[in-house]
């Protein structure tokens, strides 16, 4: 039998072509079976493009993947790692390559540590790799403090590693993946900020012990002024009333003046000792009606509004949690200088009025400002950080009584529940004073433990003239 031969297919010549008869009588391509059969395979081979085309696209799809992690691992400043469990790389990224010193991850492939570290060094990482690959605990961040291994020469610098186990969709192990980050800026800037804190922290012990050392001076000079001057002043009374028949004018002028300063005096060691008492003498806070803490003040000064024939308006106050005596006192010296400070020509109208605002730094915490105005002198506002210190004036004793501490009395009360005072002025215009106070704070709720000189001292200070030897009667010439 011949044959033809045709792309490596066989084919019989007396069977290359059936007969007319018998292609038209087995059905052949063109009978109804041939059509079937016609249909039935363009199905399959529909179904099957179908198939390969969402392999395709799957495939399509998991290279773009692929490339997008890639380019991400790549762009990390971290350096990421993966290896085998015979700890040869798999996988590198640009910043380990660099770090080993290759100027590709592709280098890497297939090569282990060995290949890049000292043999002491690769044989830990690879115990280390292996133990984790055993135990199946991880290493998460492990902080070292080394030099580049393969320049010993390099500065250390202080990196942290992280090791986790590498496995395949089915739970089996493949090897590990790490990821090493560079943390040396970040460590020294947290030695340098607790260097800091610590610097902070003795300056603080400093301060308070400081704080507590003119607390105790303030107290006891006092106390121990009081004596002398309260001696001055009796002494000069009995002086006074037993001598002033046979005394000279200008004796008694003298004798007058030495009492008059003596008495400035005493009224300075007050205002002093109650500065220092503000925060050594405290009391809990407890809720305070601020408007009956005003009508008590206003009654108080019930005298002198009728002397100067002034007037004081007190608004709507809430109740806060304050140390009741300290926001007397503080009302009072507010008040007070209000009505001090008039004008010549024009009565004294005094306003206190109080409202809830945001505080403009975290809009969520509440303030009270409380707000004292008045329509006396005013003063120029560049003087207004020196109207809050110690015996700062800006007028002359012969003009305005004082002793230049009661609004540093009334700033200190502020700071000492967490909130502070400001002013704002003209000349001849007035003035208007501004308190803030939280409407929430951590509540002191005991009052600081009286230091030694505060411990049962007072009353021995506070006697009357006549428990002194020296307070006896003068003998009769």
């Amino acid at each position: 039998m011949n044959n033809i031969t045709h792309h490596d297919v066989d084919v019989p010549l007396t069977e290359a072509a059936p007969s007319s008869q018998n292609w038209h009588s087995t059905g052949g391509l063109g009978g109804s079976k041939g059509v079937e059969v016609n249909a039935q395979l363009a199905q399959e081979v529909a179904k099957q493009a179908q198939e390969i085309a969402k392999q395709a696209q799957e495939i399509a799809e998991l290279l773009q993947e692929r490339d997008l992690l890639r380019m991400v691992v790549d762009n990390l400043p971290d350096k990421v790692y993966a290896k085998d469990k015979q700890g040869r790389f798999v996988l590198n990224n640009v910043a380990h390559a660099k770090g080993i010193g290759v100027s590709s991850p592709e280098e890497m492939k297939g090569k282990s540590d060995f290949d890049f570290f000292p043999p002491e060094l690769a044989a830990q990482f690879y115990t280390d790799e292996q133990k984790t690959m055993e135990t199946g605990e991880p290493v998460i961040n492990q902080e070292q403090y080394k030099n580049n291994p393969r320049d010993p020469s390099s500065p250390k610098r202080w990196t942290v590693s992280s090791k986790v186990i590498w496995r395949d969709s089915q739970g089996k192990v493949l090897g590990t993946v790490g990821v090493t980050r560079d943390i040396h800026e970040m460590k020294l800037a947290q030695e340098a900020l607790h260097k800091s804190e610590e610097k902070l922290r003795q300056f603080a012990t400093q301060l308070e012990r400081s704080n507590h050392e003119l607390q105790d001076f303030a107290y006891v000079a006092s106390h121990d002024l009081q004596e002398p001057l309260r001696k001055i002043v009796v002494f000069g009374e009995r002086l006074k009333e037993q001598n002033a028949a046979t005394m000279a004018q200008t004796s008694l002028d003298y004798l007058d003046r030495m009492q008059k300063a003596a008495g400035r005096m005493q009224i300075l060691i007050n205002d002093l000792l109650t500065f220092s008492r503000v925060t050594t003498k405290a009391q809990p806070f407890t809720p305070v009606n601020l408007a009956e803490v005003a009508k008590g003040v206003v009654e108080d000064l019930e005298g002198r509004i009728e002397l100067v024939n002034g007037r004081v308006e007190v608004g709507a106050l809430p109740v806060i949690e304050a140390e009741p005596l300290q926001m007397r006192q503080l009302l009072q010296n507010l008040i007070g200088n209000a009505l001090k400070f008039r004008r010549p020509e024009e009565p004294p109208v005094v306003k206190v009025e109080a409202q809830i605002i945001p505080d403009p730094v975290t809009p969520e915490k509440k303030f009270y400002r409380l707000t004292v105005s008045d329509n006396c002198i005013g003063f120029d506002e560049k003087y207004l950080d020196r109207i809050f210190n110690v015996f700062q004036r800006l007028h002359t004793r012969n003009e305005y009584e004082g002793t230049g501490m009661g609004l540093a009395i009334v700033k200190k009360i502020a700071l000492y529940h967490g909130g502070n005072i400001t002013a704002k002025s003209k000349p001849g215009e007035g003035s208007t004073f501004i308190l803030t106070l939280p409407v929430f704070h951590l509540q002191k709720t005991q009052a600081k433990k009286p230091n030694n000189h505060e411990t049962g001292r007072e009353n021995d200070y506070n006697s009357i003239a006549g428990d002194d030897p020296d307070d006896r009667q003068l003998p009769n010439d």
